[in-house]
């Protein structure tokens, strides 16, 4: 594939992963015909389908259980009595993003994955909050100490299993 090509797949994965995030943002339960039809399209254009589905495969119920135990310690919660489905698909859009925009971040020095995970995981959702679509914590240092450790945890995670799926597909 040329070059010109790899900038345009990675342009339209990186913006339809933003769609699917700020419909989420917006609509929450609305959204979710934008998210499946953005994670379809995002299906499409992956480098490599087989490795993009197993990384879902392997990080969506991990991810998942981010989400119960962030959920169960209070650090976040939804209107939905468990994970809103709008919220399993924003998962799925973000996983899809691992082997294509997303890469760059993987490929950092786990250090540098662990704070910008514990950085923007915790923004991210903050914004989230400011839009109704989740409460956050009352306690602001309970939030950011307990959820930016949960997301350094998580991408000290999502990297190693990254990197394993790579290997295993054996993708440079």
């Amino acid at each position: 594939m040329s070059q010109m090509n790899v900038k345009i797949r990675l342009i339209i994965n990186f913006l339809l992963f933003q769609v699917s995030w700020f419909s989420a943002l917006f609509f929450q339960e609305g959204a979710l015909i934008i998210i499946v039809v953005a994670i379809i399209c995002m299906g499409l254009f992956v480098q490599s389908r087989p490795l993009s589905l197993y990384i879902v495969a392997c990080l969506l119920p991990i991810s998942l259980l981010f989400e119960f135990i962030a959920i169960s310690a209070g650090v976040v919660s939804y209107e939905a009595a468990f994970i809103p489905i709008w919220l399993v698909g924003l998962w799925v859009a973000l996983l899809l993003t691992f082997n294509d925009s997303f890469k760059f971040m993987l490929s950092l020095q786990w250090w540098k994955v662990a704070i910008a995970f514990a950085v923007f995981g915790p923004l991210s959702y903050s914004a989230g909050a400011s839009f109704g679509a989740l409460s956050i914590s009352e306690s602001m240092t309970y939030y950011w100490a307990l959820f930016g450790v949960m997301w350094a945890g998580y991408a000290m995670l999502a990297k190693y299993m990254y990197q394993s799926a790579v290997i295993k597909f054996q993708q440079p």
